[in-house]
């Protein structure tokens, strides 16, 4: 892995973070928005339910997406090392 300064670290670190915690907040509203009670409720009120469902599950997917994305930034760097000896040696 390529060593990363502190502040990147720290800034990386708080990007997964706060990513992984708004992937887990968005499938939470997304599961309440779905729930029995919510069911019972006017069919209007039901399909409006359901569009903010998908939208949560939209805003948990691309949290998660930058949290792994934002994870990997470390191993990226080290194969583009690596990928740059290569041709370097080539």
């Amino acid at each position: 892995m390529v060593q990363l300064p502190g502040a990147v670290l720290l800034y990386g670190c708080l990007l997964v973070a706060g990513s992984g915690a708004t992937a887990l907040w968005s499938l939470v509203q997304a599961a309440l928005d779905l729930a029995p009670a919510a069911r019972r409720r006017s069919p209007a009120v039901r399909a409006t339910a359901r569009a903010a469902a998908r939208s949560h599950l939209g805003r948990a997917t691309s949290a998660t997406a930058v949290a792994l994305l934002a994870a990997g930034v470390p191993s990226l760097l080290q194969h583009l090392r690596w990928l740059a000896v290569l041709v370097g040696a080539v």
